[in-house]
């Protein structure tokens, strides 16, 4: 994640945001951050699933601002780069609810999205332009006050294209070091797999989107002796398939070894920019027959959660 420094307009600009978002700073200086603001970054990263370490940094700003996007404040239509923000998750959750998949709950106006306005246009008589225009904005909330209590299409989707991918997708494994490499090794005795060591995060979630895989597995290093396991989840959503299968690998592996195992959704870059279900793996300096053991169980979890979605 990149951390370069705010400048103090900077600064002032996201102590004005978190205050409207309900995370006081009033008790630093505009523009400086004191222990009040860095408190509030703490708050805000731990809501939005981002590591809380009240540092300001370009994703933390990049996300505030998102925050900040009520929908109807703006036109949305797909963009270079994508337009994100709250009223984008928003747009999305009130579509899944009334039966168009807009893809992922994730707050991006992509291609999907487009589509799933343009289809929700086309059942309203109203132009399928893919653009949320007025008229859209106000058909959709009319008929958003009927879905109460629906299942979101999104979940359903979350299941199907797993089935769909479990024939011909690709399972990505990322990351540097003896343990993803072992894992992708362990895991192409049963599955198709390609293994990248890319040290940018983005390139591989672009080659799993690219290539249409069925799943995506990253791992990093950290200094506790712990594994952490982080499935997609946003303030609005989740991966069902994600959280399912982390679930099943940290249930698997708690008996066979010594250190904490945990699991949470985070809407970390590399878990909210794939289509697909995404798991990412913080492993600390465990022993050899440690990573052995949850190698293992991870092979067993995927084989198993795979099976079980066909």
């Amino acid at each position: 994640m990149t951390t370069n420094s705010p400048t103090p307009a900077q600064v002032a600009e996201a102590q004005k945001q978190l205050r409207a978002l309900g995370h006081d700073t009033s008790g630093d200086e505009t523009g400086v951050i004191g222990s009040a603001t860095t408190v509030a970054v703490e708050a805000f990263q731990h809501q939005r699933g981002l590591p809380v370490t009240g540092i300001l940094d370009l994703e933390t700003r990049q996300r505030i601002e998102e925050a900040g996007w009520q929908l109807g404040s703006r036109l949305l239509f797909v963009t270079r780069p994508h337009l994100r923000g709250d009223d984008v998750a928003v747009l999305q959750e009130k579509l899944a609810l009334l039966g168009f998949d807009p893809g992922r709950i994730d707050g991006i106006f992509g291609v999907t999205t487009e589509h799933a306005v343009s289809d929700f246009q086309s059942n309203c008589g109203l132009e399928p332009s893919g653009v949320l225009t007025r008229a859209t904005f106000q058909e959709l909330n009319r008929l958003s006050a009927r879905s109460a209590g629906r299942r979101p299409v999104t979940e359903a989707r979350d299941h199907a294209g797993l089935r769909a991918a479990h024939h011909s997708g690709v399972i990505v494994v990322h990351g540097s070091g003896h343990f993803p490499a072992n894992l992708a090794a362990a895991l192409s005795e049963n599955f198709d797999v390609t293994f990248t060591d890319s040290r940018e995060d983005l390139e591989s979630t672009a080659l799993a989107n690219n290539i249409g895989a069925a799943l995506l597995i990253a791992v990093t290093e950290q200094t506790d002796e712990s594994v952490e396991i982080h499935y997609f989840a946003s303030y609005r959503s989740r991966s069902v398939l994600g959280e399912q299968l982390a679930t099943s690998i940290a249930a698997g592996v708690r008996p066979k070894m010594q250190p904490p195992v945990s699991v949470r959704g985070m809407s970390l870059p590399i878990l909210r920019e794939t289509f697909m279900p995404a798991l990412h793996l913080a492993v600390g300096p465990l022993s050899l027959d440690t990573l052995e053991a949850l190698t293992s169980t991870i092979v067993a979890s995927v084989d198993h959660v795979l099976n079980s979605a066909r």
